[in-house]
């Protein structure tokens, strides 16, 4: 490619920096990797000090240090619903206007580069930043690795949306974008880098490296631009191996890690699970998830956020066998009580913490049995924090690096490898699907499976939909329409016209389970219906019928006749999309 050196008048012309980075060559993308670290930094700066902000507004705590302290200097029934209020403004915002905004954030983001060609909004990296902090700040027990990766994720794809760039290259800049934000908020430039390849991208490719690498630098040193006396997230005691033979309580602590990690996983789902069916208006969910969590910190205020001050002291061995080993279910808890609701917050900070009381503990146990040949608990804390990370997320190589950069102690590496390695086989070897894609699996989408649109746009929805269709007409009442829901168990149903047949619309199940008890008899279905829901016709593809419930995130879309869009002639249902898939690929 032949380049001339530009003219200050082609410096100054939007055209010339536009068919610059049109260009198809990796510089262009190392330029904008450049650009998005920059963003990615300042935007972790920003999202620290709202954090400290909202914090400082509900419970007037000034750092991270004293936020528990300044907990407790408060009544009582303050510290009980001041988590309710935060759940209760974040709640209307992630229903109605970011629904990207609720949970860790994460998953979201494979999705996208899985099925979304890297298509993130724009707008979900103010409001993310917002919603997670106001959770956070409240006393939310949720983490910043989630939201800053979406923070940082959506800002590199709405670049690469706004310069029309090719799929491959939206997913390198979306991926640069979570690298930078991972490394500026946990000073942790490699961490940003293999995170961002290991869990986001999944691959690796010449052209996706670059800006990843290039934005994790350029996002870490520009976050510690504002934080020039930042050492290492954690001050460790220096970790101790006393013998070789404490290698296998090492792998005895990975195998005991895995397990807990599974725990962990499944008990956050099984909570979403509950507040999912919970005869509760869904915007007033996150503030009954946090009034739950204001009763429990009442006795484990320990609990409230994401706890950095407490990991610290189990790091140190400071607290007694009884504390660490009750706050290891307690934070599952309350992090199950935080996200399951629909609250906004990552689950890094809480796995370091579960991690750390369970190393902790552990630790105890063991130097009480063997104490001539095993370290100090604290040497078990810090390996713990690491387990966890690794068997939820079954990303050992990212629980290694970012540890490691954490702490700064080299000696960690042979414990921490030994450890991370058997959580992740146990934690694999008992689930495949990971606390990531486990939220993916339950929308129907395998992101391992589903690799190639051009699968589903070869199929046709007529081929694939379900013409045995349960209705609903407009006249029926709540109360019969609620009997029918559950009677065959779905969660939406199409809405039709009982003397002509037309399709009207479609009503969700919670809308129906809305409805106060004392008038479902007397409002009838049109009264509650979605007139406008998005459907598609027997003749489109598969592909356009999974964007559809993916965009909407519903799991079933009704099929209407290409000939006449009033008469309904079937569902398709994302698990129908799924099968359709592996029947062509198999």
């Amino acid at each position: 490619m032949k380049f001339d050196l530009p003219t200050f008048s082609d410096l100054k012309s939007f055209q010339w920096w536009e068919e610059l980075f049109r260009d198809p060559c990796i510089t262009r993308l190392s330029i904008l990797g450049t650009l998005i670290g920059v963003i990615g930094g300042l935007g972790a700066v920003l999202f620290h000090y709202l954090i400290l902000a909202i914090k400082f507004l509900f419970y007037g705590a000034t750092s991270t240090d004293t936020f528990l302290d300044s907990v407790l200097a408060l009544p009582w029934y303050y510290r009980l619903i001041v988590p309710a209020i935060g759940g209760l403004i974040i709640g209307p915002v992630i229903k109605y206007v970011v629904p990207e905004a609720k949970g860790h954030g994460v998953p979201e983001v494979m999705e996208a580069v899985a099925l979304k060609e890297g298509n993130v909004r724009g707008r979900v990296a103010p409001l993310k930043a917002l919603m997670s902090a106001i959770c956070i700040g409240s006393g939310g027990a949720a983490g910043r690795e989630g939201p800053i990766v979406q923070i940082g994720s959506s800002f590199g794809s709405t670049l690469g949306q706004f310069l029309n760039f090719s799929p491959e290259d939206k997913k390198a800049l979306l991926a640069a974008g979570a690298a930078a934000g991972i490394a500026g908020t946990f000073n942790a430039p490699l961490a940003g880098i293999i995170f961002a390849i290991e869990v986001i991208l999944r691959k690796v490719r010449l052209e996706n490296f670059a800006p990843v690498i290039i934005a994790s630098i350029v996002g870490n040193a520009v976050a510690n631009l504002f934080f020039p006396e930042r050492g290492y997230i954690f001050d460790i005691p220096a970790l101790q191996l006393v013998s070789y033979w404490e290698i296998f309580t090492y792998l005895g602590l990975g195998l005991v890690g895995g397990l807990v990690a599974l725990f962990y996983a499944n008990i956050l789902y099984k909570s979403e699970d509950f507040f999912e069916i919970l005869p509760f208006p869904e915007f007033l969910k996150p503030a009954l998830g946090g009034l739950a969590l204001g009763v429990l910190a009442l006795y484990l205020h320990q609990v409230l956020a994401t706890g950095y001050p407490v990991m610290t002291a189990a790091l140190y061995d400071n607290l007694p066998f009884y504390t660490v080993l009750t706050l290891i279910f307690a934070k599952i808890a309350a992090t199950s009580l935080t996200l399951g609701s629909g609250g906004s917050g990552g689950i890094f900070a809480p796995g370091l913490f579960i991690g750390s009381m369970l190393g902790s503990t552990y630790g105890k146990v063991v130097h009480t049995l063997f104490p001539n040949v095993t370290a100090y608990p604290s040497s078990y804390a810090i390996i713990g924090m690491g387990v966890i990370f690794a068997g939820s997320t079954h990303a050992p190589l990212t629980a290694i690096i970012i540890l490691f950069e954490m702490t700064g102690d080299v000696k960690i590496f042979l414990p921490l490898i030994f450890a991370c390695i058997v959580s992740t086989v146990v934690a694999t070897h008992i689930q495949k699907a990971n606390i990531y894609t486990t939220k993916l699996l339950r929308r129907g989408v395998d992101i391992d499976t589903i690799k190639d649109r051009k699968v589903l746009q070869e199929e046709r929805v007529k081929e694939h939909m379900s013409t045995d269709v349960i209705t609903v007409t407009e006249e029926h009442t709540i109360r019969e329409a609620r009997e029918i829901a559950k009677k065959h168990d779905f969660t939406r149903l199409p809405v039709i016209n009982e003397r002509t047949k037309e399709f009207l619309g479609m009503v969700e199940y919670q809308t129906l389970m809305d409805v106060l008890t004392d008038s479902y008899d007397k409002i009838h279905v049109r009264a509650v219906m979605d007139p406008l829901d998005v459907k598609v016709t027997e003749d489109d593809h598969m592909f356009k019928a999974m964007q559809f419930l993916l965009e909407h995130n519903i799991n079933i879309i009704p099929v209407v006749s290409s000939r006449d869009p009033r008469k309904l002639v079937g569902v398709i249902s994302r698990s129908d999309i799924i099968l359709a898939y592996h029947d062509k690929v198999n």
